[in-house]
């Protein structure tokens, strides 16, 4: 099921609770209906971490990228008040946890609040990431209002990782905006590693278009305007 390689413990676990640890990551990270809930995921994954070393070695041992293990673990970034709707079930995805873990502590619990009542699903979480970011000192509760009232307004979201720094982010919206035509971008935003690119129906066409033309996926041409390939 996992590699017993001998790699030293660190202190504080035993082999049997980094065992489990293992055991319940492998039953929880690659089922739909997982038996453990995103918070209990996270401590497993961080028992496992720090019994085998690092991530990496947690990675091998169960099968799963680091990248999603970061992934499930940013659920404990979450504000403490906003966890309780991990803790109940009522948030379940592991993408919209990360989304809300890198909105300002201020606005998670409303946001998770909002997607506990079904009010908010997983683009209107990025919906408002993005519009919070372009109206740092709007309510929250204006936000999610705009957000929801503006469903009628068909737009196209990719996610990219990203390091962009504020030059380099400048320079990536204006190879978009040569490329796709300025009125066919909302925005173009990185977050703590996570770029989000918005368009409008016109931009999105476009995109098709000229993938097409390149013969490439949306998500492929997107990755190419991002390093510098395609300008």
């Amino acid at each position: 099921m996992h590699k017993k390689d001998g790699r030293a413990r660190k202190r504080g676990y035993s082999q049997s609770e980094v065992e489990d640890a293992l055991a319940g990551l492998i039953a929880s990270t690659k089922r739909i209906h997982r038996k453990l809930n995103l918070l209990q995921i996270a401590e497993k994954i961080e028992v496992a971490r720090t019994g085998l070393g690092n991530l990496k070695n947690v990675s091998e041992a169960i099968g799963l990228s680091t990248e999603m293990l970061r992934q499930f673990s940013r659920v404990t970034k979450i504000a403490p008040e906003a966890q309780r709707f991990v803790a109940m079930g009522a948030i379940r995805s592991v993408d919209m946890a990360d989304r809300i873990s890198r909105l300002p502590t201020a606005d998670q619990f409303l946001v998770a609040e909002a997607v506990a009542r079904g009010k908010l699903n997983s683009d209107d979480v990025r919906a408002v990431i993005s519009l919070r970011k372009n109206q740092p000192k709007l309510s929250i509760s204006r936000i999610i209002s705009r957000v929801t009232g503006s469903r009628n307004i068909k737009e196209y979201g990719v996610q990219f990782l990203s390091s962009a720094k504020e030059e380099e982010l400048k320079n990536i919206k204006d190879r978009f905006s040569k490329l796709l035509g300025q009125d066919g971008i909302s925005s173009v935003n990185v977050e703590k590693g996570l770029g989000t690119l918005i368009l409008n129906k016109d931009g999105k066409n476009r995109l098709e278009l000229i993938a097409k033309r390149k013969g490439l996926t949306k998500r492929a041409l997107v990755e190419k305007v991002i390093s510098g390939e395609v300008k």
